[in-house]
C-alpha cells in the first residue's frame, strides 16, 4: 500500500473537519448593500416604557449611485447609499444627513457623527460616536440571523452639549437582508428623565428582488 493511500482516509477526515470550521471563522466586513427597487422590509415596534407596539414596512421604489429612496406607509423617504436619512416627505430634512451607518462595517470600527434636523422650522442638533461591537447571533421574528452589533452614543437639542438630551441606539446589521434585523433606541431628557420614544424593533419579514 502506498503511503497516500494509507493516509487517504485520515486526510479525507481533517478535509471534513475543516470544511465545517472555516464558516464559522467566515465572519467578514460587511459592505455596503447592494439595494435594488423592489426590496422590502417589515418591522415590528414594541415600546419599552407602554409595551405597545405597531408594524410599519420600507419598500425601495429608487435605487441608485447617489441616493436610495423608499415609501413607508404612504411617506417618501431618501436615503444615502450607506441607509443615512435625508429627508422625508412629512417634512424632516437633515444636513448634511444622519450618521448612524458607515460601510464597510467591521469589529472594531468607530466614526463620529454630526448632523441637523429641522422639522417644522424647528431645529436641533445631533451628534455622536458609532462603534461596531461585533458579531452576534440574534433572534427575532423574521428568523435567526449572525449580525454586526453597532452600538451609539450622543446627544440631541439645541442648546448646549451638556444641557441636551441624551441617545444611545444600538442595531444589528445582516448582510443577508440588506439591513439591520433590530434596533433599540433609548432616549432620555436632561436629568436623567426618559423619554416616550424608547423602542425596540424587529423584523418580522422580508422580500429581495429579483
Amino acid at each position: 500500500m502506498l503511503m497516500t493511500e494509507r493516509w487517504l482516509p485520515l486526510l479525507l477526515s481533517l478535509c471534513a473537519l475543516a470544511a465545517c470550521v472555516v464558516p464559522a471563522l467566515a465572519d467578514e466586513a460587511i459592505a455596503r448593500p447592494q439595494v435594488r427597487v423592489g426590496d422590502a422590509w417589515s418591522y415590528r415596534q414594541t415600546s419599552l416604557i407602554t409595551q405597545r407596539a405597531a408594524e410599519f414596512s420600507y419598500s425601495v421604489v429608487e435605487a441608485g449611485d447617489t441616493r436610495i429612496k423608499t415609501m413607508s406607509d404612504g411617506y417618501g423617504e431618501t436615503y444615502t447609499p450607506d441607509w443615512n436619512l435625508i429627508e422625508s416627505s412629512a417634512g424632516m430634512k437633515i444636513a448634511p444627513h444622519e450618521g448612524y451607518f458607515s460601510f464597510p462595517l467591521e469589529p472594531g470600527k468607530t466614526w463620529p457623527f454630526k448632523f441637523e434636523r429641522t422639522v417644522a422650522k424647528m431645529r436641533t442638533a445631533w451628534e455622536g460616536v458609532a462603534r461596531v461591537i461585533g458579531w452576534e447571533d440574534i433572534e427575532v421574528p423574521a428568523g435567526s440571523f449572525r449580525a454586526l452589533r453597532v452600538d451609539i452614543g450622543g446627544s440631541f437639542g439645541s442648546g448646549p452639549v451638556a444641557r441636551r438630551s441624551q441617545l444611545q441606539l444600538s442595531y444589528w446589521w445582516s448582510a443577508t437582508v440588506n439591513r439591520w434585523v433590530r434596533q433599540d433606541i433609548w432616549m432620555s431628557r436632561p436629568g436623567g428623565k426618559v423619554t416616550d420614544f424608547n423602542t425596540r424593533t424587529e423584523l418580522i419579514r422580508y422580500t429581495q428582488a429579483q
